[in-house]
């Protein structure tokens, strides 16, 4: 599913992790140096993708709706292989 909507989008660059339990996956994606607007926007394209697809809960950080101190990211778990 992942790699099916990232390929949509034009993204080839991102790791999938084991979150803490496992129903979570973490999902990374590299990008080079983006402005916080310029994130923002795209993981609001990538949230909209999400949206149409899942009934299952997700976020995307960073996010300029959250408060800094809620921008955090848990440290993945392993690395996972699809």
């Amino acid at each position: 599913m992942v790699k099916h909507l990232f390929h949509t989008l034009g993204i080839d660059r991102y790791h999938i992790y084991q979150g803490k339990d496992e129903e979570k996956i973490q999902v990374f994606i590299e990008v080079d140096h983006l402005t916080l607007e310029v994130a923002d926007n795209r993981l609001l394209e990538i949230s909209n993708a999400l949206k149409q697809k899942l009934t299952k809960k997700w976020k995307c950080l960073p996010s300029s709706s959250l408060p800094e101190p809620y921008n955090i990211v848990t440290l993945p778990y392993k690395i996972l292989s699809f």
